[in-house]
């Protein structure tokens, strides 16, 4: 062999050598991508369903009437931005869901109110401030077509409203207890993918012989006769393998085939530490709750409503005044369109909450219907025949 036969095939056995580590680097980089998809879809499922039950609900803003100097619960142009449109290009729903995701989720959201209007920030430097009220600056924001801008003033702390989760240490959870699970979940794959795949011996009598491609009469690698056999091997559908009588093929016997329960159960297992960790009950989470279940209550006694008062706090502590908010003027997330209500299945406690008092507009408030603009819808009435004890004592009627 010549010397310049010697150095290209030193050259190719070089570049086989480096596409096999390609190749291996390629399926690393894969089964990690694989693992990342297990651990991300659980959390977004959870973020997901927090989320989208605050972003639904109606936020009221209750000020004081100046006709009867009564706190009552008002549709003004704060409550138009709060519900409907907080700025130009977005509508309310939308826009809190993402701002409660990105709370939920980097654990800090920062809404900033410029020219009336209200934006959530893609990112944002804050000062360090600990006696005085911290400023923020460069201040980025984006739209949904990648659309974005830096404003160049900076914020003062009552033009921002932050909503900040870092103290509940959720995230910092998660990222440990996957740390460990995540090497089961690698273990698990490779070894499903290796126990299920088809592995093939090929032998020959004595030395290798030259392989010469029947149609070419030229001389072939064994790497493209390889390739050759796979194709005809792995392909769907007939196929005709050409294979001299001085190979054999035989397959070769792995082992106990692995199924995907292993794998199945440590991504319930991942799925169901997500959900306890935001407070979430599984047949919630999973999307199983059965009509009997009092599951709802409990993921918005617990899931929601402590992120609903770190929203509910925000809201009150840049929007209404302090003077106002101690006269009794605030900001409150209506509770009670959280989940659906049937009005013919709730007809009877209805009854029975106006025959204690409760008007019609307080009633339909409850149910999702519409205020009633009348005298008469706020009037409230005892129709039971409650009775003060000592009324009775003194002869009352």
């Amino acid at each position: 062999m010549s010397l310049f036969s010697r150095i290209i095939k030193k050259k190719e056995q070089a570049d086989l050598q480096q596409k096999s580590l390609d190749d291996f680097i390629d399926y690393l980089i894969k089964a990690k991508e694989q693992q990342l998809l297990i651990k991300d879809h659980a959390i977004h499922h959870a973020i997901d369903l927090i989320a989208k039950t605050i972003a639904k609900s109606e936020i009221k803003v209750y000020r004081k009437d100046k006709k009867d100097n009564k706190i009552k619960a008002v549709k003004n142009d704060e409550y138009y931005k709060l519900n409907v449109r907080p700025n130009e290009n977005e509508e309310a729903t939308s826009f809190f869901y993402k701002v409660i995701s990105k709370y939920l989720e980097e654990e800090d959201a920062l809404i900033i109110n410029f020219n009336n209007q209200l934006y959530l920030a893609d990112s944002y430097n804050m000062s360090s401030s600990l006696l005085y009220a911290k400023t923020y600056s460069n201040v980025k924001i984006s739209d949904d077509e990648g659309n974005s801008m830096i404003f160049e003033h900076t914020f003062p702390s009552d033009d921002v409203i932050r909503l900040n989760l870092k103290s509940s240490k959720i995230k910092e959870t998660l990222d440990d207890y996957y740390s460990e699970l995540g090497k089961l979940l690698g273990i698990t794959s490779s070894r499903y993918k290796f126990t299920n795949s088809n592995k093939f011996r090929l032998k020959t009598l004595g030395n290798q012989p030259k392989l010469i491609d029947p149609y070419t009469q030229k001389e072939i690698s064994y790497e493209n006769y390889k390739e050759k056999l796979t194709k005809g091997l792995f392909e769907e559908g007939d196929a005709v393998i050409l294979l001299s009588e001085n190979f054999g093929l035989e397959k070769i016997n792995l082992g106990e085939v692995s199924t995907t329960e292993s794998w199945t159960k440590l991504e319930k297992t991942w799925s169901d530490k997500v959900a306890m960790s935001f407070n979430i009950p599984l047949d919630i989470f999973y999307g199983n709750k059965t009509d009997k279940s009092t599951s709802t209550t409990d993921f918005i006694t617990f899931g929601v409503l402590p992120h609903l008062q770190i929203f509910e706090d925000g809201l009150n502590s840049k929007i209404i005044e302090k003077e106002a908010y101690l006269n009794g003027e605030h900001i409150k997330v209506n509770r009670f369109n959280m989940q659906h209500r049937d009005i013919l299945d709730s007809a009877i406690n209805m009854d029975k909450l106006f025959a204690d008092g409760y008007s019609h507009n307080e009633i339909n408030e409850i149910v999702g219907l519409s205020q009633i603009d009348e005298p008469w819808a706020d009037e409230h009435y005892i129709t039971k025949n409650y009775e003060n004890v000592n009324s009775i004592l003194k002869g009352g009627e």
